[in-house]
């Protein structure tokens, strides 16, 4: 399988009234693992994406996140045991890219999926945030991360 790994902490602070880790902050996990494949190239893989996807450069190109849909699988309990979440593109447009994930209890005996999630993420021009093709070497290095995409829902 074509996936990058990204191991991220819980706080305490990230459980909700009932005592399990928030739905919100499973959203922040995604944004974390996204930025630091995409943007920082800190995975535990060296994926090469940040290459074709950073860019601080002014009017350079961008990615905004267009959608994100998340299937809550089981709870989450706070835990000393980081999370882990494996990341990998699904489905490769002209100007878009769907981010599959699935987020892993590392404090689990065995694997197990508690959040399955597709980001839908679009690249845009820096000035006019219009949608603007990846390169075709950025299509490149995404193909190489490329797994079967997930399937949301539960019917």
């Amino acid at each position: 399988m074509a996936r990058a790994h990204v191991t991220l902490p819980l706080r305490w602070g990230d459980q909700d009234a009932y005592g399990h880790v928030n739905n919100v902050v499973f959203a922040r996990l995604l944004e974390e693992a996204r930025v630091r494949v995409l943007w920082l190239g800190a995975a535990a893989e060296p994926t090469g994406l940040e290459q074709h996807f950073q860019s601080n450069i002014a009017g350079g190109p961008k990615m905004l996140v267009a959608s994100q849909s998340i299937d809550f699988l089981s709870v989450l309990e706070y835990s000393e045991h980081p999370v882990t979440v494996e990341l990998w593109i699904g489905k490769l447009g002209g100007a878009h890219l769907e981010i599959h994930c699935e987020i892993v209890d590392g404090a689990a005996a065995e694997r197990s999926v508690v959040a399955r999630a597709i980001t839908v993420a679009v690249m845009v021009d820096g000035d006019t945030l219009k949608p603007a093709r990846l390169s075709p070497a950025g299509r490149t290095a995404v193909r190489a991360w490329m797994d079967k995409p997930l399937v949301l829902g539960r019917g």
